[in-house]
């Protein structure tokens, strides 16, 4: 039993720790993904906050899509959590991807200025 045991394993066949159901993203790569999703959700807030406290964004509109833009990500940031701690990490993917979009309308938006 313990010699089939170390063939499965020298020959690479021992299932991985760090894939989940197959899904083709590590637990590494989620864990980076969410880190990346972490650092635009604030580099987003604080384009938000600059542009907000110094008056500049374009519309009362655009500030009110964007609040609603930047829960949305922190929804998406939370779920993508709870994801990994599921190990489901194809679905971090997912939603981290997410994030990424919604973080650069944010910063595209915040950076239009009232004419």
């Amino acid at each position: 039993m313990l010699s089939i045991f170390l063939i499965v394993f020298m020959t690479g066949l021992a299932p991985s720790s760090a894939h989940s159901s197959g899904e083709g993203v590590s637990q590494d790569e989620a864990t980076q993904y969410i880190r990346n999703a972490a650092q635009a959700t604030d580099r987003a807030w604080e384009e938000f906050h600059a542009a907000a406290i110094e008056g500049t964004l374009a519309s009362p509109l655009i500030q009110v899509t964007i609040e609603g833009q930047l829960h949305e990500v922190r929804r998406l940031l939370m779920e993508a959590r709870k994801a990994e701690r599921s190990q489901h990490y194809q679905s971090v993917k997912e939603m981290t991807q997410q994030i990424q979009e919604i973080t650069q309308n944010i910063i595209q938006a915040s950076r239009e200025r009232k004419q």
